[in-house]
């Protein structure tokens, strides 16, 4: 399959990389955000940076695992399916040969999250993913080759773990029998999801419960006191920064630096110049989007 075929593919099912949104342990995705992919609401996801030197990399990464450990992998390039949940997907990274194991290959720019390579410590959503992973092909293990910031590799294992693969198959289906099946979709849990539920207005006007009028008046006063406070920040700076005046450091009795006031060269895309100097070209690659702004009256 191409890519789209692919990501087309990927939507008929829940995938590895959507159950760390499920459990609730992916820090960049909720439920609602794998609600509106599978149900083709989202938008596109444009390829980036990381996205794109994370498959450039896969070959040598995997190439780098088989050479230090000694075992052998392939590849499997067809989409698997859970015998009995038809709707749990797997799309794995390589096969471990002759080993009841599969490997997850990995590219990260920090070692937030990351224990030390031997034992089993992933970022949760990882941990996740290659449970899913091995519920999907009765794996008994799995092991994570990752290459953090280009230099530090490391090989981690996961044993499979039944009680944890039970509950995941639990809200998995609930998930894609009660909201993707349904077409209804899961509660928003963050401002990203409220955004994305609604992102266009009717025009229409709710009548305000005592609670949410008393909710407008918290929200209003909070944003008062934010300001005030902001203005209180401004001042103070505008103070230290007027008794500094051309110096590039404040420093304390004991030496230790306070603060730092220093000039730093930027470039920045002068687009209101561009759009009049080529403005058929602004045009072209010009996007509308639409979007809602929240205002207190």
């Amino acid at each position: 399959m191409n890519r789209e075929e692919w990501l087309e593919a990927r939507r008929r099912g829940i995938g590895g990389s959507d159950a760390g949104a499920l459990l609730g342990v992916n820090k960049y995705r909720t439920p609602l955000d794998v609600y509106l992919d599978k149900t083709g609401q989202a938008p596109e996801i444009e390829d980036n940076d990381a996205m794109y030197w994370g498959r450039a990399l896969e070959d040598i990464v995997a190439y780098e695992y088989a050479k230090q450990t000694g075992k052998k992998v392939r590849r499997n390039n067809s989409i698997l399916v859970h015998p009995e949940h038809k709707f749990m997907l797997a799309n794995l990274d390589r096969e471990i040969v002759g080993e009841p194991g599969i490997l997850e290959i990995k590219t990260a720019a920090r070692a937030d999250d990351w224990g030390e390579p031997g034992t089993d410590e992933v970022p949760e959503s990882y941990l996740a993913q290659v449970m899913h992973y091995m519920a999907v092909t009765g794996a008994q293990y799995a092991d994570v080759a990752v290459l953090i910031a280009g230099r530090k590799f490391g090989v981690y294992t996961v044993q499979r773990d039944d009680q944890l693969i039970d509950h995941m198959i639990n809200v998995e289906s609930d998930f894609w029998n009660n909201h993707v099946y349904r077409l209804v979709p899961p509660d928003p849990q963050t401002m990203n999801d409220l955004n994305n539920r609604w992102r266009i207005d009717n025009g229409a006007a709710v009548m305000a419960s005592v609670e949410l009028e008393q909710k407008i008046e918290t929200l209003r006063a909070l944003r008062d006191q934010e300001k005030e406070i902001q203005e209180q920040k401004k001042a103070l700076e505008f103070a230290i920064k007027e008794e500094m005046a051309d110096m590039s450091e404040i420093l304390d009795s004991e030496g230790k630096r306070l603060a730092t006031w220093k000039a730093r060269q930027s470039k920045r895309f002068d687009s209101k110049k561009f759009r009049e100097d080529h403005a058929d070209l602004a045009d072209q690659y010009t996007v509308e989007s639409t979007s809602r702004f929240f205002l207190l009256k």
